[in-house]
């Protein structure tokens, strides 16, 4: 049995054990000390990393009442200096109770439950048992969540038979047997739970609801809090900042500005569209007008690869073979129309690697793409002479 420390302190990064077993499991080690301050994965918490005697942890697990300490070096001696991760162990203890909160607002306003939660390295999530959540909901939700940390009132964990624990006020019915952990905080909420948790709720800082979705008939709700709700503020603050400035607008009305910026985009994209159209149009005559002795051959520096469709769709009857290219995309449009002895789909499949190319097709038509002009123009020659 390992004793766990970071249940008498949840800050505890420091500590000195003794090392009781080492374990060779598939070239790693696994340390077993008497006491330990690390926290195992386990209750949806990711577990700490640090050093031992200045060696990584790479992993940690409980199995039974024994914790694990998984190493790629074995320490030396008896004694093991732990050192914990501290930003990892504040951040997790962040999120960890940041959920207990927001789930503890989620069922009080509207009678939800979480029914899954899981912390990740960049976002934290619960599911809610709630096919329907609306924006106003969340608006109401996190401030009732954010209240709780306010209140800045104290956690309690204790160890209870089950039966004295289902007394309790819990917001979820208890799965496990046995002694079990609850957490309180202050009256807000009681939880079975094995993580480890702020001392006061101010601690968490900040929760702050990203977005949500549909997931197998509940909803999924995104969230950060604490330090990385800050980072990610901060992140969309300059954002902000910056629109401000390009925009030369006042924050209020950089929505608006957007909006009309938008729509003046589109409506330029559809003067473009048929300003290219017709620019195809006069290249197809100038096309046709030419002597091209069964091979089209033309490149656009200018323009990119819907151009050179256009182009096509006007001389894909000509009895000849086609090659166009694009100096925007450097991609290549390959077809024939009634030359049997050319498969373009194969020859592009025999020879585009040796020009670092991607694409394919069929036996009439093929296209690719390529990294580099060089590379384009080298294929384009070698189908031209192939032709």
């Amino acid at each position: 049995m390992t004793r766990k420390l970071f249940y008498d302190d949840p800050y505890i990064c420091e500590s000195e054990g003794k090392i009781v077993d080492v374990l060779e499991n598939d070239g790693k080690y696994e340390i077993v000390l008497d006491e330990t301050s690390f926290y195992p994965e386990g209750g949806g918490q990711p577990c700490d990393l640090g050093t031992i005697n200045n060696i990584p942890v790479e992993y940690v697990y409980e199995k039974g009442d024994t914790i694990y300490h998984v190493m790629k070096e074995r320490p030396e001696g008896n004694t093991a200096k732990c050192k914990v991760d501290f930003l990892r162990r504040q951040d997790n203890i962040q999120q960890h109770t940041g959920e207990h909160l927001l789930s503890a607002a989620f069922f009080k306003l509207y009678n939800g439950v979480n029914y899954g939660f899981h912390m990740g390295e960049d976002y934290v999530t619960i599911d809610i048992d709630m096919e329907e959540v609306t924006n106003d909901m969340i608006k109401k939700i996190e401030a009732e969540a954010n209240a709780y940390i306010y209140a800045n009132v104290e956690t309690k964990t204790y160890f209870m038979s089950k039966p004295e624990a289902e007394k309790l006020p819990l917001r979820k019915a208890i799965k496990a047997e046995g002694k079990i952990r609850i957490v309180q905080l202050g009256d807000v909420d009681y939880s079975a739970c094995c993580g480890t948790h702020v001392v006061r709720t101010g601690e968490v800082g900040i929760i702050k609801v990203l977005r949500t979705e549909k997931y197998k008939g509940m909803t999924r709700v995104y969230f950060k809090c604490g330090r990385r709700a800050f980072d990610e503020y901060s992140k969309e603050h300059n954002i902000i900042t910056k629109l401000q400035k390009n925009l030369s607008i006042d924050e209020d009305n950089i929505l608006n500005k957007v909006q009309t910026t938008m729509e003046e985009i589109s409506n330029l994209k559809k003067k473009l569209l048929e300003y290219k159209k017709n620019e195809a149009k006069l290249e197809v005559e100038k096309i046709k007008e030419k002597n091209n002795n069964g091979v089209i051959f033309e490149h656009y520096e200018d323009g990119d690869f819907s151009f050179l469709e256009e182009i096509y769709d006007g001389i894909k009857d000509e009895k000849a073979v086609i090659i166009l290219t694009s100096g925007v995309d450097n991609r290549i449009l390959f077809a024939q129309n009634g030359i049997d002895d050319i498969e373009c789909g194969k020859i592009f499949k025999e020879n585009i690697k040796e020009y670092n190319g991607r694409g394919g097709g069929n036996a009439k038509r093929a296209q690719a793409a390529f990294s580099n002009k060089d590379d384009l123009n080298k294929f384009a020659k070698f189908l031209r002479e192939l032709s």
